[in-house]
Order: C-alpha cells, then sequence, then structure tokens
C-alpha cells in the first residue's frame, strides 16, 4: 500500500474570524489550493505533521465518504506525497506570478536598489491591539531573490524563469540556490508568488485561495469583549477616531468614493447622490421650495458636504440636519462642515426611536447606515394546535407587517431596528416627501451578520423592508446603488484592499506624497501618480473591472437602494 506523508509545502493555518467557531485549514503555499479538513482528515494530518507514516490506498478512498473525497484531494493538490515525492518537480512547468491579494510592491531607490515592501501574510489581522496595525515591512533580497520576484509576471513558467537566469546548464531540481530561493519567496509570511498550471490561473482574485486565510477577527472587538454592550452603545463609546474607522475598519462605499472619480462621471459620492435623488427620487421639488432635509448617520461629513454643496445649486434654500449617536463622529462633521453654508444642525438620537416634536423633513437620507440598526431573532414553532408559527422578539414584526417567510429558514432574523426607523420617519415627513435607504442586502436573503467589522452588523432584507413600509403606507421602488449612481462597473480601478494602500504610502512618503485610502480608477489613480510610479519601476501596479470587486471598499454590486415616498393623501 502506497505510503504518503505531509508535504513541506503544506501548511496547517487556523482562522479565528468566528470567534466562538475557529476554522482550520491546510493550504499549499505554490498554488493556494485550499481544503477545511473533516475532523477525522484533520486527525490524519496532524499525524502527518508529526512525522507518522501514512499508508493509503487511492482506490479505495472512495468508499469513505466526504472524508474520502478529501484525502483524494490532498493527494491530487500534492499537500499529500509519496515518501519519495520531490515536491518542487511537479511545478516546473507551471507559471508563476505574483499574487494579486498580497499587497507587497517593489521599487527602486536612487542608487537602484530594488527594495520590497510587504505586510506578513502569516496573520492578517486589522488591530491585533486596539488602533495598532501590523507593521509594514521594507526588505532588500538576495540578487537571485530579486530577479526571480521581478520574472514572475505571470508569463513565464518556472522552468523558463530558471533557464533565463541559470541558462542551461543544469536542473532547477539540482540547484540548491534556486531551491532555497523559492522556498525564501514562497513562506507562509511572504507568499511573493505563486504557481498556476496556466497564465489564466492568476486572473480570479479570489480563487484560489492564494493566501493564508485571512483573519478578520480584531482582537478588541468591542462588542465581543463587552458582550453587555449593544450597537448604540458602540457608536457612544466605541468609535474613538472617524477617519481610523473609515480608513480602516469600516471602508464605505461613500468613503471609497469621496473624490472626483470617472466611476461618478467627474463627480463625488455625495455630490452623485445628489443629483440622482434630484432627477428621479424626490417629487416634491419645484421652483422657489425651500427644503428640510434629515440625514441619517453622517460618519465623517463627507457625504453631507457633497450633497449640501450640489442641493443649494437645486432648491432655493434648505436646512440640513444630521442625525448621529457617535460623539467622535459628530465632532468630525462639526469640524468638516464648520464653514458649510447654510449651518447644519446636530442631533445626538437614536435614529430606530428618534422624536423630534414639530420637525417635518421633504427628504429623510440613510446612507450605508441601517446594518447597524438592530435585529430580532424569529424561530418557527411546531405546528401545534392554536399555537402561533413563530416565537421569538422578532415574531410580532412578522406578524404586525405581513412579512413574507414561507422560504424562511427555522431561525432567522428580521431588521427590526430598520422597521421602527421606518415608524418614525413616517411621523417626521411631510407630505410627497420622500425616504431613501441606501444599504449592502438582497431582496430576498435574510440577514446575516458581518464579522469581519469592530462591531455587529446585519445585511438588510430589502424585500421585508419594502414590504414594511407599504404596510405603513409608503409607495416604494428598490433599485441597486450602481443603477442609481449609474456607475460602469466595466472601469478599470486599482486592485487590493487597505493593505495594499498601507503599503504604497510606505513608498509613496519617501517621495514626498500619499495616496488616501480610496478607491481609484486606473485613469485616476494614473493621473495622481502614474509618473512617480514610473520613475521608481513600482512594481505591480494592477487594475481589474470594478465588477471584480476587488478593490478598496465595500462591495458596490451588494448595495440596493430603497426610495419611499409619502403620499400627499
Amino acid at each position: 500500500m502506497p505510503r504518503y506523508k505531509l508535504s513541506p509545502l503544506a501548511t496547517l493555518v487556523e482562522s479565528r474570524l468566528l470567534e466562538a467557531a475557529p476554522q482550520y485549514a491546510v493550504f499549499h503555499r505554490f498554488t493556494g489550493q485550499l481544503i477545511e479538513p473533516e475532523p477525522s482528515v484533520g486527525v490524519l494530518l496532524q499525524a502527518a505533521k508529526i512525522g507518522a507514516p501514512l499508508s493509503l490506498d487511492p482506490d479505495h478512498l472512495s468508499h469513505l465518504g466526504e472524508s474520502g473525497h478529501q484525502v483524494h484531494k490532498l493527494i491530487q493538490w500534492e499537500l499529500l506525497i509519496p515518501d519519495a515525492h520531490d515536491p518542487l518537480a511537479s511545478f516546473v512547468d507551471y507559471y508563476v506570478n505574483r499574487p494579486m491579494q498580497n499587497p507587497a510592491v517593489n521599487y527602486q531607490d536612487e542608487t537602484g536598489r530594488v527594495i520590497v515592501v510587504s505586510i506578513s501574510m502569516a496573520e492578517r489581522i486589522y488591530s491585533p491591539e486596539r488602533r495598532k496595525l501590523p507593521p509594514v515591512l521594507e526588505e532588500t533580497f538576495s540578487e537571485l531573490a530579486t530577479k526571480v520576484l521581478l520574472a514572475a509576471d505571470g508569463t513565464k513558467t518556472l522552468s523558463q524563469i530558471y533557464s533565463t537566469l541559470r541558462g542551461d546548464s543544469k536542473s532547477l531540481l539540482d540547484d540548491p540556490e534556486f531551491r532555497d530561493v523559492i522556498e525564501f519567496l514562497t513562506k507562509p509570511e511572504r507568499q511573493l508568488i505563486k504557481f498556476a498550471p496556466t497564465p489564466e490561473g492568476f486572473a480570479n482574485p479570489f480563487y484560489p485561495a492564494n493566501l493564508v486565510p485571512r483573519n478578520f477577527y480584531h482582537a478588541a472587538r468591542w462588542t465581543r469583549s463587552e458582550p453587555d454592550k449593544s450597537i448604540g452603545d458602540f457608536h457612544v463609546d466605541g468609535i474613538e477616531d472617524a477617519l481610523w474607522e473609515f480608513d480602516i475598519i469600516e471602508p464605505t462605499v461613500n468613503h471609497g468614493l469621496r473624490f472626483s472619480t470617472e466611476l461618478l462621471s467627474g463627480l463625488d459620492y455625495g455630490t452623485r447622490f445628489c443629483d440622482a435623488v434630484f432627477e428621479n427620487a424626490f417629487p416634491a421639488l419645484n421652483a422657489g421650495k425651500h427644503l428640510e432635509i434629515l440625514e441619517i448617520g453622517g460618519g465623517t461629513g463627507s457625504f453631507a458636504r457633497s450633497f449640501i454643496e450640489r442641493a443649494r445649486a437645486v432648491a432655493a434654500s434648505l436646512k440640513y440636519h444630521v442625525m448621529d449617536l457617535s460623539p467622535a463622529l459628530a465632532e468630525s462633521q462639526r469640524r468638516n462642515l464648520s464653514d458649510v453654508e447654510p449651518e447644519v444642525t446636530f442631533i445626538a438620537q437614536d435614529a430606530t426611536e428618534f422624536d423630534l416634536p414639530g420637525e417635518l423633513f421633504d427628504l429623510i437620507i440613510s446612507n450605508e447606515v441601517i446594518a447597524d440598526f438592530p435585529v430580532a431573532m424569529v424561530e418557527r414553532r411546531s405546528t401545534e394546535e392554536n399555537a402561533l408559527p413563530f416565537a421569538g422578539e422578532g415574531a410580532e414584526y412578522v406578524n404586525e407587517y405581513a412579512l413574507s417567510v414561507d422560504n424562511a429558514p427555522d431561525r432567522f432574523y428580521v431588521n427590526a431596528g430598520v422597521f421602527r426607523f421606518l415608524e418614525r420617519a413616517w411621523l417626521h415627513l411631510k407630505p410627497a416627501g420622500t425616504v431613501i435607504l441606501s444599504e449592502y442586502g438582497s431582496e430576498s436573503i435574510y440577514p446575516t451578520e458581518s464579522f469581519h467589522l469592530n462591531h455587529s452588523e446585519f445585511s438588510i432584507h430589502f424585500g421585508h423592508v419594502a414590504e414594511c413600509a407599504r404596510k405603513i403606507g409608503f409607495q416604494c421602488r428598490l433599485q441597486t446603488l450602481k443603477e442609481f449612481l449609474a456607475i460602469d462597473d466595466r472601469k478599470l480601478v486599482l486592485n487590493g484592499r487597505e493593505e495594499h494602500i498601507r503599503c504604497l504610502n510606505c513608498v509613496f512618503e519617501k517621495f514626498g506624497t500619499t495616496i488616501p485610502f480610496a478607491l481609484f480608477t486606473q485613469t485616476d489613480f494614473e493621473a495622481r501618480f502614474g509618473d512617480l510610479a514610473a520613475r521608481i519601476n513600482l512594481n505591480p501596479i494592477r487594475f481589474l473591472p470594478l465588477s471584480s470587486n476587488f478593490y478598496y471598499g465595500a462591495e458596490i454590486d451588494q448595495f440596493l437602494v430603497l426610495i419611499m415616498i409619502k403620499p400627499t393623501a
């Protein structure tokens, strides 16, 4: 029976994205192929890790169900290899590339040295300690390692790279220095090069995994370290710095597009949002009208500033109010809006229960906020005679708004805080007034928790929200944010997340400039930074269509806009 061992290129990893349920996997350092093993397979891998011999008959694995299927994959992907097998041998004719998920870049200094700027890939945590990011590393490599790294552009195989650099005098498998370089560049903390059987194998930024599974979990996650605190408490006490929150923790669509961009026809997000409102979502507007506008959750204040400046050119006059629970965000809003005319009014209230006696608004906007509102659990009951079909704190909302739940699982959430907010908004809206909600979610998928933030947040079931709104009395229209803002998702945008921008800034700051945490199209990036990037041979800088969803900020195609109008009678 064949004997197998764990390949030295196999790395066992864990992810604590779900605090209460750590996930374990094994991935191949060359290809990024990854398997989350069944418990029995995990035991086998742990045994292999400590050197226990594994006698396996591949022909019998099909009789072992999912566990056998996984073991077969481990052998097929060379995570388990025969005793005498050279782990490098199968990859000499694979193409070699710099994985686009890795934020590392290299540049040349004034002496011509190639310097590599990177962040460790071994454990990618936003904040290992409160307000402490993993360090950006600057290194110079050996001459051979540098040449291999620069040659890894996805167009050449490993053997072709070897032939170019070393000639054909001997096999790369018999070149210990070259093998050491490949080992060095593919270490779990570096992962600077990856292998694929074809150049097309590198095209998808999300598959193969290509990196150690990213651990989004914040060690200082506020609601987890203080479980009795509510999401409202988080906004009051948990946000310490507005830019830290939106640059690093929760980059919103608005934050990513707060500068003028060709994605929005040369406008910034708040300005284009204002145009979209007055173009097709706000019938109450007419010449000479004074507008009362309420924004729920003002972020840093950038949205309000742009919106007000644009709206002043349309409305005869306006008064703008911002409601926010967070003192830190309110301070940022006051600072950024201090010179705006007319003067902005700031309100510190919980939007799900807000009460402003005598105040009526023409327009209420909640942009990328309602996912922060509380949810309520609903459970199906057994079909006993005379028993109500649902239980839990969310059951009252299912009944009150006649929510469609025929396809619901036995346990599910409803966006209770959004329902309460709409009730309050109705009472504070003038006839023919409009409420506009923008947030990520789906028309039919039940709320799910986002685990990559430093606070709880739930996606929106827009079908339920629209049912609630109609029950209250609103006329509703739902569309995607891309449709609402007329975003062309074929535009090429700069690849990468927050870590990419941190690595770029480590370089740019040496030359007297910075790149803000934002979403850049290729045209915008090259106009601002192209000359510098070319002068210092900055590499790699990659661009993919916006539809790839591999860019700084939230995934725009997950966002919907619900427009709700209060009838005149």
